[in-house]
C-alpha cells in the first residue's frame, strides 16, 4: 500500500509538480512574450549588422525587455501577473488531455510519444487524430483561463487593474461578453494545435521511416517529435499571435483593438506584418522602423 502510494505520488510530482515549478521559473518569459505578441514595446527597432553582413530593423531582445519591464512594473509583478492564471489553465489542459489518451490509447503511461511511426501509415494516422483531438480537448477545456492570463498581462500596457482578480475577471467576462468572451481566439489556436500535430507527426514518421537506418536505436526514434516541435511552431507562429491579440478584442484595455472575427485580426496583422510579433526572444527582427 505504502509503495502504490508513493509511486503515486511520484507520477503526480512528474505530471503536474515539475510542470508547475517550470511555469513558475519561465512565467516572466511568458509575460514578456505576450506583451510582445501584443505589440507592446519599449524602445523602436533600430538598424544593426546581421552575421551575414547585411542590414536589418531589430527590436531590443528579451533581456533588455525584461529590463524595462522590471523598471516599469517590478519583479514581483512580472512573475505574479496572470501566473494563477496561467497554472491553473496549464493544469487543466494536462487533466483533460491525458484523461482522454489514458482512455484511447494502449499502454499511455508507458510511451514517450503517442506518435506510432513503427506500425504502418493507418496506425501513425490513428494515433495522430487521437493526440490531435487530446491536445485540442485540453485547450478548450483551458481557454477561459488563457484569456483571463492574456488580459491580466494586457493591463500592463495602460497601467489597468480590471481583470486582476481571477474568479471576478472570469465572471466579469462571462457576464459582459458571454461565451464568445471567454473563448475568444479559440479559433485559430486549435487550428494552430492541430497543423502542429500533424506537421510534427509527418515530419517524425518521414525522418523515423526513410532517413534514419534500418535498426537505428528505437530510443533515439522516440525523441524526433520533440525536435521536430522546435521547427514546426515558426510555421504556426501566425495563428499564435492572431489568438492572443483576440483574447483582449473585446476587454476595453488599451491595448485591445476590437474585431469583427478571428479572420478580420488575421488579416489587419498581416497587412501590417506583425506576425513576427513574439516569434524570437533573442534575435528579434523587424520590418521596419515603428
Amino acid at each position: 500500500m505504502t509503495q502504490i502510494c508513493g509511486n503515486s505520488w511520484v507520477q503526480f510530482s512528474y505530471d503536474y509538480g515539475i510542470p508547475t515549478a517550470l511555469s513558475i521559473a519561465g512565467h516572466p518569459l511568458v509575460t514578456a512574450r505576450t506583451l510582445m505578441m501584443l505589440g507592446f514595446e519599449y524602445e523602436p527597432p533600430v538598424r544593426c549588422k546581421t552575421i551575414f553582413g547585411g542590414e536589418r530593423y531589430f527590436l531590443p531582445n528579451v533581456f533588455r525587455y525584461l529590463g524595462y519591464l522590471r523598471e516599469d512594473i517590478g519583479v514581483f509583478r512580472i512573475f505574479s501577473t496572470g501566473l494563477t492564471a496561467s497554472i491553473i489553465g496549464s493544469n487543466i489542459k494536462s487533466v483533460a488531455c491525458d484523461a482522454y489518451l489514458k482512455r484511447n490509447v494502449v499502454n499511455y503511461y508507458n510511451k514517450k510519444s503517442v506518435i506510432d511511426t513503427n506500425n504502418g501509415p493507418k496506425v501513425f494516422a490513428q494515433e495522430t487524430s487521437k493526440l490531435m483531438v487530446a491536445r485540442c480537448l485540453g485547450i478548450i477545456a483551458s481557454y477561459p483561463f488563457q484569456v483571463v492570463m492574456v488580459r491580466q498581462i494586457g493591463q500592463i500596457v495602460g497601467k489597468e487593474n480590471i481583470y486582476s482578480n481571477l474568479i471576478n475577471a472570469l465572471i466579469d467576462i462571462n457576464f459582459e461578453e458571454g461565451l464568445p468572451g471567454l473563448f475568444s481566439g479559440l479559433l485559430p489556436r486549435l487550428l494552430g494545435e492541430a497543423i502542429t500535430v500533424w506537421l510534427v507527426a509527418s515530419f517524425a514518421y518521414v525522418v523515423n521511416n526513410y532517413i534514419f537506418p534500418e535498426g537505428a536505436d528505437p530510443e533515439l526514434k522516440q525523441h524526433t517529435p520533440m525536435i521536430a516541435t522546435m521547427f514546426v511552431s515558426m510555421v504556426t507562429h501566425s495563428l499564435t499571435v492572431t489568438s492572443t491579440v483576440m483574447a483582449v478584442s473585446g476587454a476595453g484595455l488599451s491595448v485591445s483593438i476590437p474585431f469583427k472575427n478571428s479572420v478580420s485580426c488575421y488579416k489587419y496583422l498581416q497587412q501590417r506584418n506583425a506576425f513576427l510579433r513574439g516569434a524570437s526572444l533573442f534575435f528579434r527582427y523587424a520590418n521596419g522602423p515603428l
